[in-house]
C-alpha cells in the first residue's frame, strides 16, 4: 500500500480568497473553499485540468453531433442519430426550469468554472486538431451528464432483455419455454400481444448490426459493496467497501478521485467529470456508495397508427414531432423526424426518409426522459449537508438512477436506500402493452419515500451485488426489479462476512480480491461424478475455483459452461446462429446468466424432455474435451487479454506512442466478487470489471483506494495511467480527509 503524505503542489488559475486547490503526490486534486457553489466552481477547474476531453467529448456525443463534429461516417450517423431519438439534452429544460434556485446557483457555479477554464486555457490539442470550436458549458450539459449516466450501460440493459423478448416472440421461439425461462414475469401475456408483436411494421432488434455508440462513453453495469456496523468492526466503527463495476478497457477510466473542503466539511471520493460533488465516497461523519439497482426504467407499448396519428381509446391523436437535422462534415446534412407522445417514443426507421406507413409500432417509454435530472441534482447538493444515515437516505432517495445506496455514519448506524424512477405499471414491465388503452398505461412514479430502504439490520452488515434485493425490499411497494442480476457474488460476500465475529480494513482488503466462483462450485459438484483421467479431467479435479490468471481450470470450466447453455438452449429453442451472437456479441448473457441456469439448476423437465440434465452434461463435457485435445489449454489469464485504450482514438494509433495500455489480463469471471466480464457488445470490445475499490473505517479519518487508470486524460501526464498496475495487483493508497 502506498502511503500518500501531505506533499502537495499549488495550483494555480486565478487568485480567488474563496478556494484554493492543490494537487498531492498521488495526483488527487485537493480543494479548499468556503462555500459550496464555490467549492463547485473550484471542482469544475481540477476537471478541466484533468478530464477536459472526457468533458467535452461526453457532451459532443450526447447532443448527437458527432457527425458535424469529430468523424463523419455511418457509423457516427447512427450514434448521433440515437442521441437524438433519446434527446439527452433537450429534454433537460424541464429539469432545469424546476431547480430550486440555490441548487441552480450550485450547478451555474461549476459552469462557470468550466468556461474560466475555457476562457484562460482554451481547448486542448486534440480539439484543435480536429478543428472543433467549443461553446461555453451549460446548467444544462450537467443535467445532460445525469441522463446519460442514467441510462447507458444501466437502463439500456433492462432494454435490451425486453428487445430480445420480443424478437424471440417474433422468431417464433417456444413461448412456454420463454415463460418458463423468465418466470413469472410472463405469464400474463395474452394470445393478442404475441399476434401483435409478429406484424410491426419495424423492429428494430437486438441481433442486427448494432450502433456502436458506446464507443466514446462509459458503459456503466455492475458493482459491489458491503458494510459492518460496530458489531462486526475490529475498531468498533462502521466499515465501508465500495467497487463498481464498469468498463475498465478505457483512458482515462470514468471516475475522478478528489479530496474537497468546504469550511469546516470534508469529502472524499470519486467525481464525475461534468458534475459537481462527490458521487461515492465519505465525508466527517458519513460513508455512502452505490451499486446498479436494476430497476426496470424502460418498457415498450404497441402503438396503433393510422395517417401519422396514434389511436386512443377509439380515437386518432396528432403525435408530437420533432424535425431533426444532423449537419455533417463531408456529406449533406441528414433530416428525420422523431414522433413522440405521452407514452415514449415511436421507434421508426429514420434511414429511409418516408412517412409512417400505416400498422403497429413499438413506442419506447424511458422514466427518466422527462424530469429525470432534477432529482439527482438535488441529492447532489443535499448530501453535502447529510451527516447522518438519515439525512443521507432522504437525499439519495431522490436520485433517478437506478442504485443500491448503502450508508454508514460515525454514530454507528448503517442502512440501505434505494433510488431510481419506478413507473407504477399494469404489468411485470417484461411485454408490451397496447398503448390504445389508457389503462395499460403508467400511472406515474413510485414515490421517493415509498422506495425501499433498511435501517441496522440485526446482522450488523448489508451487502449488495446487483442481486435480486427481496430481502431488503419493500413488500408493500409495486414491483421494482424484475430481472436482476445473479446471487452468486453478493452469496459469496455474504458467506465470508458470516465467517467472522470482527473484520478489519485488512479483512475487507482480502475480500476484494477474492476470485472464488460459488456458480462453478455448484456445477462442479455435479459435473465431478463424470470426470475421468484425461489432462481436462485431472485439471478440473485440481482446480480451486478461482478465476486468477494462471488458472487452466478456470479456461476449462468456463468452455464447458458455454457448451452446457448451448446444448441446453438451441435446436427446440433458440437457432445455433443467433444465439452465438447473444452469447458472445451481447450483453443479455452476462447480465441476465442466472435465468438460464436457474432452468439447469432446477431440472425444469420443460427443457429436458428429449435430453435429460446429465445427458447435456455429458454432451458439453465431451466437446470440451475434444476441443482440449486439438489445442493448448491456456491458462485464464493468456485467454483473457484486452487493451485499455483511449477514449478518442479507440486503439487505432500505434502502440508506440503511448495512449493505449497493455494488453491487461481480466482475472475473476461473472460469479466471483472481482467480476471480469469481457465480451463484444454493440460491435465493440467491452469489459466490466472493479473501475475502483474504496475502503473506509470511520474511525479514522482516511480511506484507502485505487484507480482503474489514472487521474488524467493527458496522454503526456505522469498521472495518465500511474495507478493501473497498482489496480492490477490489488494495492492501494492511503489518502487523507484532511
Amino acid at each position: 500500500m502506498k502511503k500518500i503524505t501531505k506533499k502537495s503542489q499549488v495550483l494555480s488559475f486565478n487568485k480567488d480568497e474563496n478556494f484554493s486547490l492543490k494537487r498531492r503526490e498521488s495526483g488527487i486534486t485537493e480543494v479548499f473553499s468556503k462555500s459550496k457553489n464555490a467549492m463547485a466552481y473550484a471542482q469544475a477547474l481540477c476537471h478541466c485540468e484533468d478530464r477536459f476531453m472526457q468533458i467535452f467529448l461526453l457532451r459532443i456525443i450526447g447532443k448527437g453531433r458527432i457527425c458535424e463534429l469529430l468523424k463523419d461516417n455511418e457509423e457516427s450517423l447512427k450514434i448521433d442519430i440515437f442521441m437524438r431519438q433519446m434527446d439527452f439534452y433537450n429534454s433537460t429544460l424541464e429539469d432545469l426550469e424546476k431547480l430550486p434556485i440555490d441548487v441552480k446557483n450550485y450547478f451555474q457555479s461549476y459552469a462557470d468554472g468550466v468556461n474560466h477554464f475555457l476562457k484562460k486555457r482554451g481547448k486542448t490539442w486534440e480539439f484543435k486538431l480536429l478543428g472543433v470550436h467549443l461553446e461555453p458549458w451549460t446548467i444544462q450539459d450537467s443535467l445532460m451528464v445525469i441522463k446519460i449516466m442514467s441510462y447507458i450501460g444501466l437502463a439500456q440493459t433492462q432494454q435490451d432483455a425486453e428487445k430480445f423478448i420480443i424478437q424471440s416472440i417474433r422468431e417464433e421461439i417456444n413461448i412456454e419455454k420463454l415463460k418458463s425461462l423468465f418466470s413469472p414475469h410472463l405469464d400474463g401475456i395474452e394470445d393478442d400481444t404475441l399476434k401483435n408483436l409478429k406484424i410491426l411494421e419495424y423492429f428494430e432488434g437486438l441481433i442486427p448490426d448494432e450502433v456502436k455508440f458506446n464507443s466514446l462513453l462509459p458503459k456503466m453495469m455492475a458493482s459491489n459493496n458491503w458494510i459492518v456496523s460496530p458489531k462486526k468492526s475490529k475498531t468498533g466503527s462502521v466499515i465501508q467497501c465500495n467497487d463498481p463495476h464498469l468498463e475498465i478497457n478505457r483512458l482515462p477510466g470514468i471516475w475522478y478521485e478528489q479530496v474537497l473542503h468546504m469550511g469546516d466539511r470534508n469529502f472524499q471520493g470519486v467525481s464525475m467529470p461534468g458534475l459537481p460533488g462527490i458521487i461515492m465516497g465519505r465525508s466527517d461523519k458519513v460513508s455512502f456508495g452505490f451499486t446498479y439497482g436494476f430497476m426496470d426504467m424502460v418498457d415498450y407499448f404497441i402503438e396503433d397508427v393510422s395517417n401519422e396519428n396514434y389511436l386512443r381509446d377509439g380515437k386518432y391523436e396528432s403525435f408530437l414531432m420533432r424535425e431533426e437535422v444532423i449537419l455533417r462534415k463531408k456529406n449533406p446534412e441528414f433530416q428525420f423526424n422523431i414522433y413522440e407522445n405521452e407514452c415514449g417514443t415511436l421507434e421508426t426507421n429514420p434511414m429511409d426518409g418516408a412517412p409512417l406507413k400505416n400498422g403497429l409500432y413499438l413506442n419506447r417509454a424511458w422514466t427518466a426522459k422527462k424530469s429525470g435530472a432534477i432529482g439527482s441534482a438535488l441529492a447532489l447538493y443535499e448530501m453535502l449537508e447529510s451527516d447522518d444515515i438519515y439525512s443521507m437516505k432522504k437525499a439519495l432517495s431522490k436520485i433517478s438512477i437506478s442504485c443500491n445506496w448503502l450508508l454508514g455514519d460515525s454514530e454507528g448506524n448503517i442502512a440501505y436506500q434505494q433510488s431510481g424512477l419506478s413507473p407504477k405499471r399494469a404489468s411485470s414491465g417484461l411485454y408490451p402493452l397496447r398503448a390504445s388503452d389508457k389503462l395499460n398505461h403508467w400511472d406515474g412514479m413510485i414515490e421517493a419515500e415509498n422506495l425501499s430502504g433498511l435501517v441496522n439490520p440485526a446482522e450488523g452488515f448489508l451487502a449488495t451485488a446487483n442481486n435480486d434485493l427481496k430481502n431488503y425490499l419493500n413488500p408493500e411497494t409495486p414491483l421494482t426489479i424484475n430481472l436482476p442480476m445473479g446471487p452468486y457474488r453478493v452469496d459469496r460476500i455474504n458467506q465470508l462476512l458470516q465467517e467472522r465475529e470482527k473484520f478489519s480494513v485488512q479483512d475487507f482488503k482480502e475480500m476484494q480480491s477474492d476470485l472464488y466462483s460459488l456458480q462453478a462450485h455448484h456445477y462442479m459438484n455435479e459435473l465431478s461424478a463424470l470426470l475421468a483421467n484425461d489432462e481436462v479431467s485431472e485439471t478440473l479435479k485440481s482446480w480451486d475455483y478461482c478465476y486468477d490468471k494462471n488458472s487452466k481450470g478456470a479456461t476449462i470450466f468456463e468452455e464447458f459452461y458455454h457448451n452446457l447453455l448451448e446444448e441446453v438452449f438451441t435446436d427446440d429453442f433458440f437457432p445455433t446462429s443467433p444465439w452465438k451472437y447473444i452469447e458472445k456479441k451481447s450483453s443479455i448473457l452476462v447480465d441476465f446468466y442466472y435465468f438460464f441456469d436457474k432452468v439447469i439448476i432446477e431440472n425444469n423437465p420443460l427443457w429436458f424432455a428429449k435430453k435429460s440434465k446429465m445427458d447435456c452434461f455429458k454432451n458439453a463435457l465431451a466437446r470440451t474435451q475434444k476441443l482440449f485435445l486439438e489445442t493448448r489449454i491456456q491458462t485464464w489469464g493468456e485467454k483473457r487479454k484486452v487493451k485499455m485504450t483511449n477514449i478518442l482514438f479507440d486503439g487505432k494509433l500505434p502502440n508506440f506512442l503511448g495512449f493505449d495500455y497493455g494488453p491487461i489480463s481480466i482475472e475473476g469471471s461473472r460469479a466471483t466478487i472481482v467480476q471480469g466480464a469481457l465480451y463484444e457488445s454493440h460491435g465493440r470490445i467491452s469489459t466490466f470489471c472493479p473501475s475502483m475499490r474504496f475502503i473506509t473505517d470511520l474511525a479514522e479519518r482516511k480511506s484507502y483506494t485505487v484507480l482503474a487508470g489514472g487521474v488524467s486524460d493527458r496522454r503526456f501526464s505522469k498521472f495518465y495511467t500511474s495507478e493501473i498496475q497498482d489496480w492490477l495487483n490489488f494495492k492501494y493508497k492511503e489518502e487523507s480527509l484532511d
